[in-house]
This record gives structure tokens, C-alpha cells and sequence, in this order.
């Protein structure tokens, strides 16, 4: 086992919270829930959410930053989608969690 001090101090500690912290905002929550059903483009998320272009663009950024997200190029459309199987568990077992409290 690692110790908590070392942990702390470990790079996958601080990618371990940038992830949380990605994920600490509503909006960006929302969008991985509509992304683990299938890949949306910015305009696509931004009819499902009711926010801005720009606001939706930010919180992809954050998303894409934090590796959650990534982008696939299809001519002059972006498709978001989630990065792997391990982001879809995270998102899909927290929202369980949240319905048995």
C-alpha cells in the first residue's frame, strides 16, 4: 500500500483531483451523462443543456483538459466523446450513488 504522504505527492494524486475537480461543476456532469450514450457535437449538447455555444465550448475545455472528454474531427464538425470505459464507470456509478442516498 502507499502511504498517504506519499500519495500526496504522487503525480497520479494530482491528475486524480484535476478529474474531480473537472467533474465538480453541474453542467459538465450533464454533459458526460449525455456523452456515454453517444458522441454530440457542441451544437447537439448546447439544444440538450440550453446553455450558450460559448459556455458549452468552456466546460468541453475543462472536460478535454482534465482527459475525460476527447474530440474526434469529422470535416468542420467536432464529435465529443467519453475518453475511456474507466471515465463511463466513474460518471455512471457516481449517478448511482447519488440515487441511494
Amino acid at each position: 500500500t502507499i502511504s498517504v504522504s506519499a500519495f500526496l505527492l504522487n503525480r497520479s494524486s494530482d491528475l486524480s483531483t484535476e478529474l474531480f475537480s473537472a467533474l465538480s461543476h453541474a453542467a459538465r456532469v450533464a454533459i458526460c451523462h449525455f456523452l456515454i450514450g453517444q458522441p454530440l457535437t457542441v451544437r447537439e449538447i448546447q439544444e440538450k443543456l440550453g446553455l450558450s455555444q460559448p459556455l458549452v465550448s468552456h466546460h468541453l475545455m475543462i472536460l478535454r483538459n482534465a482527459h475525460i472528454v476527447s474530440a474526434q474531427s469529422h470535416g468542420r464538425t467536432t464529435q465529443y466523446s467519453i475518453s475511456d470505459m474507466h471515465i463511463r464507470h466513474i460518471v455512471v456509478d457516481v449517478y448511482a450513488h447519488t440515487k441511494e442516498i
